[in-house]
């Protein structure tokens, strides 16, 4: 958990604008002295974030969200609908889904975090960006090279900031 959280921060921190966090020594993760000092930038608006996918890592996602400063979590979508109501309720989100073209196109929404199956990744990924929505999109962007380029592109070509979540990323 330590670690999605770590991700959160840094994918935090360039929604945001802020400082995420220092380390003196990146050894590996298990021993590291990672610390995360957050300063909030007084100026940055609040994020609200809508999350893809109630299952294990969508609620690991969602559950760090609700601890970061200045994001707040509005919508999540699952397929199995009860799914995402039991997530909404747990993490006290106003609105579910089953359909995760509602969060991408929910107007309350500024960042979009696709934790759905990988096959779905790059559908998601392009159509955030379409959207105009900043996305963190779990690994792996797309399941093939030319779809991963696809969705690269789309964002570069909307302007806005992909990030993808590796959660090895900085062992040795």
């Amino acid at each position: 958990m330590r670690i999605v959280f770590v991700f959160f921060a840094v994918a935090s921190a360039i929604l945001q604008n802020v400082t995420a966090f220092s380390s003196t020594k990146l050894t590996r993760l298990r021993s590291s002295s990672l610390k995360m000092n957050v300063e909030q930038n007084k100026s940055a608006k609040e994020i609200r974030v809508g999350v893809i996918g109630a299952g294990r890592i969508g609620l690991v996602h969602l559950e760090a969200i609700t601890k970061a400063p200045g994001v707040t979590p509005v919508i999540i979508s699952n397929p199995t609908v009860s799914k995402a109501e039991k997530a909404a309720k747990q993490f006290n989100l106003p609105q579910f889904t089953a359909d995760a073209m509602d969060v991408i196109k929910d107007p309350d929404v500024d960042a979009v975090w696709i934790c759905s199956p990988s096959q779905f990744h790059a559908e998601q990924i392009k159509a955030a960006a379409a959207e105009g929505k900043d996305i963190f999109c779990e690994k792996p962007i797309a399941t093939n090279l030319a779809e991963t380029v696809e969705a690269i592109n789309a964002c570069n070509e909307a302007g806005v900031k992909l990030m993808i979540g590796l959660q090895r990323r900085f062992d040795e």
